[in-house]
C-alpha cells in the first residue's frame, strides 16, 4: 500500500529520521462510519475513542480492541495496551498509519474503527481484556432476544446513562431495527422502544436468548 505522509499536517515530524523502520499492514477494508466524528467531538478528552478519529501528528495511547479476542488481535499486530502511538498518516477511507518504537503499522479502516485509543496515558491494568468471549449489542441481528450482562470497561463512561435507560444487568430486550451503519440501534425494552446511539450500544455487553415463539 502506497502510504504518504500529509506534509502540511505533519510539520512536527519534518526532521525525524524514519530510515530503517519496519512496516506492516493489518486490517480489512471498510467504510468509516461518518457518525463517529460528531460523537467524538462531544467528549474526547478522557474517554477512549476509535483510532479512526485521531488526527495526523497526534500522539495517543492504546486502550484496547473492541470485539472478540481483542487482546489477541492487538498482539497479532504487535500492539499492546498502554503503548504510545504516533499518527503518521490517515486516508479518507478510514485507514490509519501509526508509528510505535521502531516500526510503522498500517491499519485498515475496518480494524482501525475497533481500535480504541486515549489522549492520555493509560495503564495496562485498566484496559486488560479478561473476557475474550464477550458479546456486544451491535453483534445481535434484528429479531434476536437478548439479555444485558454488563458494560464494557473501556467505555465505562456510558454506564450511568445506560442504567438510567433501564438497561440494568439481567434485563431482557429484543433487537427491533439496526441502521445501515449501526447508528442507531432500536430495541424493545419492557414494552417500550428504545433507540441507542452506536457508542451506547458498543458499551453494552449482552448475551443472546432463545426467542419464545
Amino acid at each position: 500500500m502506497d502510504w504518504r505522509v500529509n506534509s502540511h499536517n505533519d510539520q512536527p515530524h519534518a526532521h525525524r529520521k524514519r530510515h530503517g523502520w519496519k512496516f506492516s499492514y493489518w486490517g480489512d477494508t471498510g467504510e468509516l462510519d461518518t457518525g463517529i466524528q460528531n460523537i467524538i467531538e462531544e467528549d474526547n478528552t478522557n474517554s477512549p475513542y476509535p483510532l479512526t478519529a485521531a488526527k495526523v501528528g497526534q500522539t495517543v495511547w492504546l486502550v484496547g480492541f473492541q470485539g472478540k479476542n481483542g487482546q489477541k488481535q492487538l498482539m497479532n499486530m504487535g500492539l499492546f495496551p498502554g503503548e504510545k502511538l504516533e499518527i503518521i498518516s490517515t486516508r479518507n477511507s478510514g485507514s490509519v498509519l501509526v508509528a510505535t518504537q521502531e516500526k510503522q503499522i498500517g491499519i485498515g479502516a475496518g480494524m482501525a474503527d475497533k481500535v480504541l485509543v486515549s489522549n492520555n496515558p493509560v495503564t495496562v491494568t485498566s484496559v486488560h481484556d479478561s473476557d475474550s468471549t464477550k458479546t456486544y449489542l451491535r453483534e445481535l441481528p434484528v429479531g434476536t432476544m437478548g439479555c444485558v450482562v454488563g458494560y464494557d470497561k473501556a467505555r465505562r463512561g456510558y454506564k450511568g446513562k445506560l442504567l438510567s435507560m433501564g438497561l440494568t444487568p439481567g434485563t431482557p430486550f429484543k433487537v427491533i431495527r439496526v441502521a445501515p451503519l449501526g447508528d442507531p440501534i432500536e430495541i424493545e425494552l419492557r414494552g417500550f422502544h428504545l433507540s441507542l446511539r452506536k457508542y451506547e450500544a458498543d458499551a453494552l455487553v449482552v448475551e443472546p436468548l432463545e426467542n419464545e415463539d
